[in-house]
């Protein structure tokens, strides 16, 4: 789909293709500071899954990052993120950034689930993330933003963080999110911004059968699930819906799109919970509620 370009510090392609009735990886490129997992299959079931790896545990100063995923017709495939994504100081101000194409071609079902990005004192990133549904495919997306970490442990100590996302389905423009985040000309904790809390995370959903009906089902779950939780569910101008969610930690948030992505994975692909072995403070928080 693209050519390697040397002055990226990180790069990675992955095709999924049907063959013989599964999904494979075709296609595993990577470059630089970026690495795959091995192709995995899930204990409960029989889903490809491909980790997303950066060597060092997370980003530098100044380095740029892209990534490549295509979903060819009919195949399923999930990708995640070993860790959430940790972005290191910038002292000298130069960004960090990290661009994602993605595409999910028609009968394809792609679940994007990288961790939240988790930004050090004094650090700078953008990312740009943009997904090409066709029509008759099914994503589930998931992102989000800690208040990140410094040395003094307080929090939104770095200088910004950018983050944009946007989906289309069938051609047209679903979802446009454009999140700036400058804890240096806000209050971030205040109202109107974080609420008070440190974390938030979303879930984007495109798929046809996704409907007033079914958000009310999903916004009756998770209010039963998690009451006295500050989260929404909104249905899109189109085959769509997002949850967002505002919490004190990181697990608490992922319990609650996790519930929502088993709950949707049921309904649409006929799978199990869905189990990626993360640490076992995520695993507990998941128990806790099923």
């Amino acid at each position: 789909m693209k050519t390697y370009i040397p002055s990226n510090d990180g790069y990675t392609e992955i095709e999924f293709t049907l063959q013989g009735g599964r999904t494979i990886a075709s296609k595993r490129i990577t470059k630089g500071q970026s690495r795959l997992s091995a192709p995995l299959h899930l204990n409960a079931e029989d889903t490809l899954v491909l980790f997303l790896i950066t060597m060092g545990g997370g980003l530098v100063e100044g380095e740029h990052y892209k990534t490549f995923i295509t979903s060819r017709e009919n195949t399923h495939a999930i990708v995640a993120s070993q860790a959430p994504t940790y972005v290191f100081k910038c002292n000298d101000g130069k960004t960090t950034f990290q661009d994602v194409k993605v595409k999910v071609e028609k009968g394809a079902e792609l679940e994007y689930l990288p961790d939240d990005v988790i930004p050090y004192g004094n650090s700078k990133y953008k990312q740009t993330t943009q997904i090409d549904v066709e029509k008759g495919a099914s994503l589930l997306y998931t992102d989000g933003v800690t208040a990140g970490w410094s040395m003094n442990h307080k929090d939104f100590q770095y200088r910004y963080a950018h983050m944009i996302s946007r989906i289309s389905y069938d051609g047209q423009l679903l979802f446009n999110d454009n999140l700036i985040l400058d804890p240096h000309a806000f209050e971030m904790a205040e109202i109107g911004l974080f609420e008070g809390y440190k974390n938030y995370s979303s879930l984007v959903v495109v798929d046809e059968r996704v409907d007033a009906k079914l958000v009310k089902e999903l916004q009756d779950l998770n209010s039963r699930s998690f009451p006295g939780a500050i989260m929404g569910i909104s249905l899109l101008e189109g085959p769509g819906m997002v949850v967002r969610v505002l919490g004190e930690s990181i697990n608490g948030n992922r319990a609650i799109l996790y519930k929502s992505i088993d709950w949707l994975r049921s309904k649409f692909y006929g799978l199990p919970h869905l189990d990626l072995r993360k640490d076992v403070s995520f695993i507990n928080s998941l128990n806790a509620i099923r």
